[in-house]
């Protein structure tokens, strides 16, 4: 395992140096600048003339620009997002310029010592500790998560093929980079698209493609929500962790204009809450597909648990939901475990959604509890102390693949921590480890629900409503006629207010417990456990 490529000690080691000249808001962008120029500079330019070359010159700043200047353009425009020229002037101004380029020029970033994936980790951190808008550490992805979406949505792309990957929340890069790492391990050389809020994150993403050898303008800087920076692209292969809890107020009269205009827009399916509008990525990534004809999309996109049965009937959730499972999109959902990533703990999900889906799967979801298989991290990374190893990874792929239905046996450590585990076939006795369920495919359309409004009168005779949740396949009015109707002559069925709502449960189908003892059996045991108490006592009982 190499070490850390900058270490926090040294990152407030580095700070401190700023302290005199830079507002702590600036710690930041000063520091990623830096970074970007010496990875740069070891991945393009000679040596010599590098950032080392600052630290005995009379006038650092203008060997600073001449640097800049032998750029390639497209570095050069990188360096301008960064603001390094304004920053470099005002650490010349007291004598810091040359200091902190010498202690970058100590740093070895070669990509021949550290790979993409490796820098964009760096980045990562480098960006949430620092900047002062929202920190793209929300879009970081654990290495092992990025492996599972990339095998499950590319698993058809062989080597010679040259996909077009795209990502509509891409922070600094991390999934895409990893992904594109993953995939050129298997021959597959992937085209790499994506959009990014952030102004730094979007320079440090258009970096790293820079120096893949791709073409930076394919990373578009704005809100992906706002305004679709590829909007005249479809993609076959898409990828996405996009925030948590975003906050869409600030843009809800433009989201709610697309969505007035239905299937024209992106939005037409429904409007998640205002406070969380991850789900309005989904939806974005929805529109981006290519239609079967053309080959048609896989997606893999992270989720909190509210993706998967928040709302109500009404809800905006649950339209999305509904929209999905009607139009037959999701081929697999999968548990992940908690707390394996940096910037939560909750409980977090994988979806593979596709619209070309092979005839055998075709109306069937894969459901896929993950959540047992894990180790612990070696070093916690904020709220990281679980991950996945390849094992974990290759039994999930596969079984979402095989569509299989399998139990997990789990055998716990000392310290909490599974110690060892194996997929046994349901039925399959489990002697000595814990049995839990891990893989079932599910009738899509089994995630819907009715939702029926009664009405009836209360003790004063004031009309009240109760709302009752059935199946599918169950008739309202027949449901009604013979199991409300007979206990309250008032009950009255809103035909009105009935809808159909779609909630998502790995509960329901996850439950391993042993089902209960039959009530005669019960009562048998009881009535031998009261003789035998009766026959310890004196004299018996009258």
């Amino acid at each position: 395992m190499t070490a850390p490529l900058l270490s926090a000690a040294a990152i407030w080691r580095i700070a401190g140096q700023l302290r005199r000249v830079l507002q702590p808001v600036e710690y930041g962008p000063a520091i990623l600048a830096f970074t970007v120029l010496r990875r740069f500079e070891q991945a393009r330019l000679p040596a010599h003339g590098g950032l080392a070359a600052l630290a005995g010159a009379a006038d650092p700043l203008k060997v600073l620009s001449g640097l800049i200047a032998r750029l390639p353009s497209a570095m050069r425009d990188i360096m301008m997002q960064l603001e390094v020229d304004r920053l470099a002037r005002r650490l010349a101004a007291v004598d810091m310029l040359a200091p902190l380029a010498t202690h970058f020029a100590a740093l070895d970033l070669s990509p021949a010592l550290y790979g993409s994936e490796a820098m964009a980790r760096l980045f990562e951190e480098l960006v949430s500790h620092f900047t002062t808008t929202q920190g793209t550490g929300t879009h970081y992805t654990p290495p092992e998560v990025a492996d599972l979406m990339v095998d499950l949505v590319c698993a058809a792309d062989t080597p010679g093929t040259r996909p077009a990957l795209y990502d509509p929340a891409a922070g600094t890069g991390a999934l895409l980079g990893r992904a594109a790492d993953r995939l050129c391990a298997r021959g597959v050389m992937a085209d790499l698209y994506g959009q990014e809020l952030n102004g730094q994150s979007c320079a440090l993403a258009r970096a790293d493609l820079l120096l893949r050898g791709q073409k930076p303008r394919q990373m578009v800087q704005g809100d992906t929500l706002l305004a679709d920076g590829h909007a005249r692209q479809r993609f076959g292969r898409m990828l996405a962790n996009p925030p948590f809890g975003l906050d869409w107020r600030a843009i809800r009269a433009a989201i709610q204009a697309e969505h007035a205009q239905g299937a024209q827009g992106r939005f037409g399916p429904g409007l998640p809450r205002v406070s969380d509008g991850s789900m309005l990525f989904m939806l974005h990534l929805l529109a981006k597909m290519r239609t079967p004809r053309h080959g048609g999309s896989r997606i893999g996109v992270v989720t909190h648990g509210a993706a998967l049965n928040g709302g109500g009937v009404e809800s905006g959730e649950s339209a999305i939901r509904r929209y999905l499972v009607e139009h037959d999109l999701i081929d697999t959902i999968i548990a992940l475990p908690q707390d394996m990533f940096i910037n939560t703990g909750i409980g977090t999900y994988v979806w593979v959604l596709d619209n070309d889906k092979p005839a055998g799967r075709r109306g069937m979801v894969s459901l896929i509890n993950a959540a047992p298989l894990w180790r612990r991290c070696s070093r916690s990374h904020g709220e990281k102390r679980r991950e996945m190893t390849q094992a974990h990874v290759a039994a999930v792929v596969q079984a979402a693949r095989d569509g299989t239905v399998m139990d997990l046996e789990v055998r716990e450590g000392p310290d909490g921590a599974p110690a060892s585990w194996c997929l046994v076939p349901p039925g399959v006795a489990v002697p000595q480890g814990q049995r839990t369920g891990f893989s079932r495919q599910v009738p899509a359309r089994a995630f819907l629900y009715r939702s029926l409004s009664v009405t009836c009168a209360d003790q004063a005779g004031a009309p009240s409503r109760t709302v009752f949740t059935t199946s599918m396949e169950t008739d309202p009015q027949d449901w009604f006629t013979h199991l409300i109707a007979p206990h309250d002559p008032t009950a009255r069925l809103d035909t009105e207010r009935a809808g159909i709502g779609c909630a998502i449960s790995f509960a329901r189908y996850f439950d391993t417990s042993e089902p209960g003892r039959a009530l005669p059996e019960i009562e048998a045991d009881l009535r031998a456990s009261m003789a035998r108490l009766a026959a310890l006592m004196p004299g018996g009982m009258s």
